[in-house]
């Protein structure tokens, strides 16, 4: 007999083909049940290595042995004349047909019965299906306002994290849906923007300090993957074993482990007018890919998708805050605060068509908390709409309206003049972007007029010595220059200062003498300068190094310049003498930004960390 003859007599092929289809069904089940019973990630790949080295061994043992009415018998010592044994191999053969005709019935059922929005189009009407209801937290408990998004939901929807607060600055707080109360999350101090692992059991944040840190089980010791670098833009825990964050190049990868050193994954390439963060990472469920925000000084951020395979970047669409929803949905917020859903395959990584508003409850003026469950459970956290009014403040914290009968809303960087009667402001378009133009009102009740009408950016007004003209920043020409014009508007805007590089901050010194100026748009490389009136002399450098140095302010005598420097790790006022500096001064000590001197007097104001209002005498 044949060697292939024999393998049939000995139902090799038979076992073959039995381990598969038994083989397959596994797999069909195990990925079925993976996520509702919450299995770890790698017990698929785990199952699939199983059954392969098994493939070889159940030949082997088809090969050896035979399944008789008697019983496992030796093959060897079958006949295959006997009657009983090919009644079996009968049965035998019918039990393998029936296998496979409940591979084909499960098949169906999956492609056409378990999940049709797999293959339905997308539909041409809005979305109906949808339960809504508030997620309270009890008295005592609160969330705590930070930069970016301060709420994450774990994969399966049952439990959420939140920024909270704690004895000296916040933490996380954790909670499951069908509980009343949250508890802290050990080793959480500090963090804002938090994000689950895959798996739901783990938890990262970024912290206060742009410290990127992982818990793996929630109890275990915190992990810190990076330090300094990354942005306050978020951060993704793939299912690859790589958090995403971003950072001042783009978005990079390091292991959830710790070690090792940043992959790049895309690259942030900034113009000269406008700054490029990649941001809000969203690793895709099968890892392919991730969603990702494209955030732009003076142009509306987009969402796209970067392709793990080829390092191909896609804008899919005008928004922020791309979210993946199992249901087979990219979730984003739209400029204008609406809520949207739009159909997205994350094999192919193409986008439908059809876009369905979920919800117009978001501010255009704050960035949303939104985070979603891979379930399609959302959760988001709704605003009042922001409303910025000028008001006069007084030193016991009491406060009163510029001019009560016209609330002045709408506008920042408001100046006075050197007299005190008129106010330069920027009205701004797009927060929190620069767009707007520069309008002036005479105080106490005069209408606002509009200064400025070219150019898309027109922001930041300073004051001529003489009270008679507005120094401000505009992107008019090839550039972001410094321009003046007359306060009442009677003569055309002239360019006072034009360098090669973006100059995004300008103001005179009282006597004139000078006019300082900050360049640089990228955190990391702005500096301040100064440039001498009526003189052809280049500009001198004030405060020039490998920190960030913003906001120049100049006393009222001229002999004290204060400004902003990251060089303590975290922004702090500092002070040293004008022109000439042997030495500065941190004025602040956990955290301070815009100062402002007082006209008449060596006293300084600026915010500390917690936004208060704080002054300081400088001697």
């Amino acid at each position: 007999m044949s060697f292939v003859g024999e393998m049939k007599r000995r139902k090799v092929f038979q076992v073959a083909a039995m381990y598969a289809v038994v083989a397959w069904l596994l797999v069909q089940v195990i990925t079925s049940v993976e996520t509702p019973l919450n299995l770890p990630d790698w017990v698929d790949s785990f199952v699939i290595i199983l059954l392969a080295v098994g493939f070889p061994i159940a030949l082997v043992l088809g090969w050896a042995f035979d399944v008789t009415p008697e019983g496992v018998r030796p093959a060897h010592e079958t006949e295959t004349a006997d009657v009983a044994r090919q009644s079996f191999a009968t049965t035998f053969s019918i039990v393998i047909q029936v296998l496979v005709l409940l591979a084909v019935a499960f098949l169906l059922a999956d492609q056409y019965f378990l999940d049709p929005g797999r293959r339905e189009e997308p539909r041409q009407t809005a979305i109906t299906d949808v339960t809504r209801y508030n997620y309270r937290l009890v008295d005592g408990e609160q969330l705590v306002p930070s930069p970016g998004v301060s709420i994450a939901v774990s994969p399966d929807g049952a439990s959420l994290v939140y920024v909270g607060p704690a004895a000296d600055g916040t933490q996380l707080w954790a909670r499951d849906r069908d509980k009343l109360r949250s508890t802290p999350v050990p080793g959480s101090k500090g963090a804002i923007q938090p994000f689950y692992a895959p798996n739901g059991r783990g938890l990262g944040f970024i912290t206060e300090d742009r410290a990127l840190v992982v818990i793996p089980k929630i109890g275990d010791s915190p992990l810190t993957i990076m330090e300094g670098e990354p942005y306050w833009a978020g951060a993704s825990w793939g299912g690859d074993g790589y958090v995403y964050y971003s950072v001042a190049t783009g978005l990079v990868r390091q292991p959830a482990t710790g070690g090792g050193e940043p992959d790049q994954i895309t690259i942030a390439e900034s113009t000269i007018l406008d700054t490029v963060v990649h941001g809000w990472p969203d690793v895709l469920p099968n890892s392919k890919g991730a969603l990702f925000t494209i955030i732009k000084d003076h142009s509306p951020d987009q969402i796209a998708i970067v392709d793990f395979s080829t390092g191909e970047v896609r804008v899919l669409v005008e928004g922020m805050l791309g979210r993946y929803a199992d249901s087979g949905h990219l979730v984003y917020v739209r400029e204008d605060g609406g809520l949207m859903a739009v159909r997205f395959d994350q094999d192919t990584l193409v986008l439908g068509e059809q876009v369905v508003l979920i919800s117009e409850q978001f501010s255009d003026e704050f960035s949303p908390d939104l985070a979603i469950a891979r379930t399609g459970r959302l959760l988001y956290v709704t605003k009042p709409r922001f409303t910025r009014e000028l008001v006069w403040v007084d030193r016991a914290g009491s406060w009163v309206s510029v001019d009560p009968d016209n609330p002045i809303q709408g506008m920042r960087y408001a100046v006075l003049s050197p007299d005190n009667s008129i106010l330069a402001l920027t009205s701004y378009d797009r927060p929190p972007s620069d767009d707007g133009q520069i309008w002036t009102k005479k105080l106490p009740g005069g209408p606002l007029a509009q200064l400025t009408f070219e150019g898309a950016v027109n922001m930041r007004p300073s004051w001529s010595p003489d009270g008679r003209s507005v120094i401000f920043i505009s992107d008019r020409g090839e550039n972001r220059d410094v321009w003046i014009k007359r306060a009442d508007g009677t003569k055309e805007a002239e360019v006072l200062l034009d360098e090669p590089e973006v100059i995004d901050e300008a103001l005179y010194s009282s006597s004139g003498e000078w006019l300082v100026h900050r360049r640089g748009k990228v955190r990391g490389a702005r500096d301040i300068f100064a440039v001498a009136a009526n003189s052809d002399a280049g500009a001198i450098p004030l405060v020039t190094s490998e920190f960030d140095e913003v906001a120049p302010a100049l006393s009222g005598d001229g002999r004290w310049l204060a400004y902003v420097s990251s060089r303590s790790g975290q922004a702090n006022v500092y002070v040293r003498p004008f022109p000439d500096a042997d030495s500065e001064t941190q004025v602040s000590v956990n955290g301070g930004t815009q100062p402002v001197w007082a006209r008449n007097r060596p006293e300084l104001f600026y915010l500390n960390d917690a936004a208060e209002m704080v002054s300081v005498e400088v001697l």
